[in-house]
């Protein structure tokens, strides 16, 4: 075997030999002869002169292959010549198109330095204006809105007034914002983003930041919806060259009755004056009127059917199945499991149609499962504990339907806790047959309880189910929450509120009800009359506008009438409520009580308040706490709620209580000038 010394001499051998004879020229890539050639007894050929396949050595071929170039010389010429033909006419090209796009590149750059509308012109920002900084600035609570976080409708004449560097509103697919505070943090500068300010900027938005999710970046400088709106012309007849003919008379009659701008309660019916135009010479009509496009109108999209989209996501451990619906579709959910894999959700979102889905999962889920909804976005998830963690390629299978007309389904329950609340009233936790059914009530909707008296006589009765919040004691997911008052000649109640034994083989139905949520859209400040066990549908109301986070929640005025203090439900929450959120004003009116003393903690000023008298004035260091006024409802606590300089005014009215209360508030309410549409009234 070769040693070391072996192969230094032949290298070297190599380095004198001459390139011509054999020798190494450049670009030769020889290897010395491996270990394994050796060993298997193969002929080591010397280092200069490697052999090709057929015996003859590599310098052999190139010496044949020069010789043959040689011959061949002119040929080769001519054929290099036209390839470097060739090669100087594509450099030249290739030349022209760089030259050309070094100057477009020039043009563009001079363009970018002086066009200020182009998309890629960047601002430098100021320190402390930086995205993170907007979001902390939307996140601290500041008003960015300019109108104390109400939503109002906007037309388009208020939008053109608000066009200036310190007061600049925008309009973007039909929302209106006030971009003053964003002015410093946009990217693009304040010069840009004041060719919107003014106007509605759609276009202008979609041609350069089509991409951007505006909705989520201004979502705390929201003003309202940008109402469009047209004028009719009330006239008889139409100007000579006009080519559209009269409106007809039912039309007109329609318009001038309607709220819009026609006679009014009490008026003359009397047509109005006609003017003549000092052009045309022709008579028109002196009034005109604007009418608000219906496409921005609540009402509109009530009247739209909604179709629940599905979706699903899921971690190792936790399924969680979603269903879209609308923004203040104040969905009924009613899950049902049927085995570990089956499970059976219903959505109820408008009267008498259900939505029905089956499904069939990949693999076992826990029971119960956890339900979570979104109000304001019309979400719904329903998440599962996975019986074995690991990920599913698929939730499994999925039926649908969807039923109208459907009869009232009815589940029965027992009593599983029951707590005293009042000397009459209790807290009851009302568990489900079999613990397999989850319900969730709608805000503002009511359960039937029937049972079995004696006699066999199925008797019926209408509960609001509260929030486990206000019941003081845990609650799983599958109970539902009621307080309850027990009536000396009550039937029903007496039995449900009994100590002993525990009510059970109750019948609940499903929840109904006609309280539409999505009217409450556009109010921020709310009174709520409730008396005794009228409560109830007011504390659901409370948890969802004081959480509320679009159109913030101005003020909430709760009046709560009884016999005495202690008649009073959930009074140690409500007023630990009171003092904790100030936007929440909590009164007690009490009707066979005395007058609190002095030395009630709960009075804001240490006296009585009549009902005459009620008012925010007067609370110590500007504190908020509850108040308490002897009487009894009244038109004048009425005229205070509905009178907009009054410091109790209410925009929207809830009432909920007895018959006779109901009947008394409502008669009370059609004697001021509060818009009927802006009241609504819980019947049980």
């Amino acid at each position: 075997m070769m040693n070391f010394c072996g192969w230094l001499k032949v290298f070297k051998r190599k380095e004198k030999q001459p390139a011509g004879e054999g020798g190494r020229e450049d670009g030769d890539d020889e290897q010395p002869p491996g270990e394994n050639a050796s060993s298997t007894g193969e002929r080591r050929w010397p280092a200069n002169e490697k052999r090709a396949s057929n015996g003859r050595s590599v310098g052999g071929w190139k010496r044949k292959i020069k010789s043959v170039t040689k011959q061949s010389g002119t040929e080769r010429t001519s054929c290099q010549q036209e390839q470097e033909q060739e090669r100087e006419a594509a450099n030249e090209e290739i030349d022209t198109k760089l030259d050309g796009k070094n100057q477009q590149t020039n043009t563009v750059e001079a363009t970018d330095a002086t066009d200020e509308g182009n998309p890629r012109n960047k601002t430098a920002l100021k320190p402390g204006h930086s995205l993170m900084d907007w979001i902390r600035l939307g996140n601290s609570g500041t008003d960015l809105t300019g109108t104390g976080g109400r939503i109002q409708p906007v037309s388009h004449a208020e939008l053109a007034k608000h066009d200036r560097l310190d007061d600049a509103w925008m309009a973007i697919r039909g929302k209106v914002y006030n971009v003053t505070r964003y002015m410093n943090f946009h990217p693009g500068g304040a010069d840009e983003l004041m060719r919107g300010a003014g106007k509605d900027a759609t276009k202008l938005f979609e041609e350069v930041h089509a991409w951007v999710n505006y909705e989520s970046l201004l979502a705390k400088c929201y003003v309202g919806p940008l109402r469009t709106t047209v004028t009719v012309n009330l006239g008889e007849s139409t100007k000579p060259n006009s080519k559209l003919p009269p409106p007809p008379p039912s039309f007109l009659t329609a318009i001038t009755n309607s709220t819009l701008g026609g006679v009014e309660k009490g008026s003359s019916s009397k047509e109005p004056p006609v003017e003549k135009d000092a052009h045309e010479g022709t008579p028109v009509s002196a009034p005109t009127m604007p009418i608000v496009n219906s496409t921005s109108d609540d009402s509109l999209k009530l009247s739209v059917p909604i179709v629940p989209r599905f979706d699903w996501i899921q971690k190792t451990a936790e399924l969680t199945l979603i269903f879209y619906t609308r923004s203040l579709a104040n969905p009924g959910v009613i899950v049902e499991c049927v085995d570990h894999l089956e499970v059976t959700v219903t959505l109820l979102l408008e009267a008498s149609v259900e939505h029905r889905y089956r499904f069939h999962l990949t693999n076992n889920v826990q029971w119960p499962c956890t339900a979570r909804t979104s109000l304001e976005t019309g979400k719904i998830e329903l998440m599962f504990t996975k019986l074995c963690p690991a990920l599913w390629t698929s939730y499994g299978q999925m039926t649908y339907a969807r039923r109208e007309n459907c009869e009232m389904q009815l589940h029965e329950y027992d009593v599983a806790t029951r707590l005293e609340i009042t000397h009459d009233s209790c807290a009851l936790l009302l568990r489900p047959k079999n613990n397999c059914l989850l319900q969730v009530t709608p805000v503002g909707y009511h359960v039937s309880v029937s049972a079995s008296i004696a006699g066999g006589e199925f008797v019926s009765r209408s509960y609001t189910p509260v929030t486990a919040v206000w019941i003081g004691t845990d609650c799983p997911g599958t109970f539902v929450p009621l307080l309850v008052k027990s009536y000396q000649d009550g039937c029903l109640s007496k039995q449900l509120t009994r100590a002993a034994p525990l009510a059970t083989a109750l019948q609940l139905s499903q929840p109904s009800g006609n309280f539409v949520l999505s009217k409450l859209r556009h109010h921020n400040r709310f009174a709520l009359l409730a008396a005794g066990s009228g409560l109830t549908p007011m504390l659901a109301l409370l948890d969802y506008l004081l959480d509320r986070t679009s159109n913030r929640i101005e003020q909430i005025c709760l009046l709560y009438f009884n016999k005495t203090k202690a008649d009073i439900w959930c009074r140690e929450r409500l007023e630990n409520l009171c003092k904790k959120d100030k936007r929440f004003k909590l009164w007690h009116v009490l009707s066979e009580s005395e007058q609190p003393d002095s030395s009630s903690s709960s009075s804001p000023s240490g006296a009585a308040l009549t009902v005459g008298s009620l008012s925010l004035d007067g609370q110590p260091n500007g504190e908020n706490r509850p108040s308490y006024a002897h009487g009894r409802v009244s038109l004048d606590i009425v005229h205070q709620l509905t009178t907009e300089h009054s410091p109790l005014y209410a925009s929207y009215c809830c009432v909920c209580g007895p018959k006779p209360f109901n009947e008394l508030c409502l008669q009370y309410f059609r004697e001021t000038d509060h818009n009927p549409n802006h009241l609504h009234c819980f019947q049980g």
